[in-house]
């Protein structure tokens, strides 16, 4: 397998694990994202314009929480032998949110575990933002799609040269947002299905922890 189809499995992976969890954060905290920080940052200056403190307290709460969570996450990963290593800690902040989840009231309206998704989310895009040598942030949707459309007008215009050809590496912005809709998608039939779903992205961070290949962490 290539390095460049190695990038595009988990682009696509922390894409859909990205989408997967802020759809879910989104739904249970009323509104409020757990990844996409912009559309917080956003409401957070519009709810202290209305004089909402009941709404500004909870987004700056969640704002507070990504930006320690990215704190956190960039002293781990500067004392880790191996920073994707880093997703198994991910991946225990989600069961310990499933924990917190099937213990509490049902009825409660601000739940702290989707608070721990914060957290998660804030160290997902600490961890990995170069595959191939690209930079695609896996947690920033709107940045990637200006980045394909760049890659699509670039290779159109290399084209008329008959230089290159639309590469792999270069679908990499593309791929992590279609991942972050199909993520988002399978959020709400999974949610309805079982009361367990803040799992279902566990299985994906324990396999780009224990099969992302030594090698591929120099590359990036």
């Amino acid at each position: 397998m290539t390095p460049a189809i190695h990038s595009a499995l988990r682009v696509m992976a922390l894409g859909l694990v990205a989408g997967y969890v802020d759809a879910v954060g989104y739904v249970e905290l009323h509104g409020i994202y757990t990844a996409a920080m912009t559309g917080n940052s956003t409401s957070f200056g519009i709810a202290l314009g209305e004089g909402n403190s009941v709404r500004a307290a909870a987004v700056f709460t969640v704002l507070g929480l990504f930006f320690l969570g990215a704190l956190a996450a960039s002293l781990l990963r500067r004392s880790l032998r191996a920073y994707r290593h880093e997703w198994l800690w991910i991946a225990c902040l989600l069961i310990v949110a499933q924990c917190i989840h099937w213990d509490h009231a049902a009825e409660a309206s601000f739940h702290t575990e989707t608070l721990l998704l914060t957290v998660a989310m804030a160290m997902q895009g600490e961890v990995l933002s170069r595959f191939s040598g690209i930079s695609v942030q896996t947690i920033v949707v709107t940045n990637n799609i200006v980045k394909f459309a760049d890659n699509i007008v670039g290779s159109l215009y290399r084209s008329k040269d008959h230089s290159s050809s639309f590469s792999l590496t270069a679908a990499l912005p593309g791929l992590a947002w279609a991942s972050c809709i199909a993520g988002a998608f399978l959020s709400v039939p999974i949610r309805q299905m079982t009361s367990g779903f803040f799992l279902f992205p566990v299985p994906f961070l324990a396999v780009l922890s224990f099969f992302y290949p030594a090698s591929l962490e120099a590359e990036t």
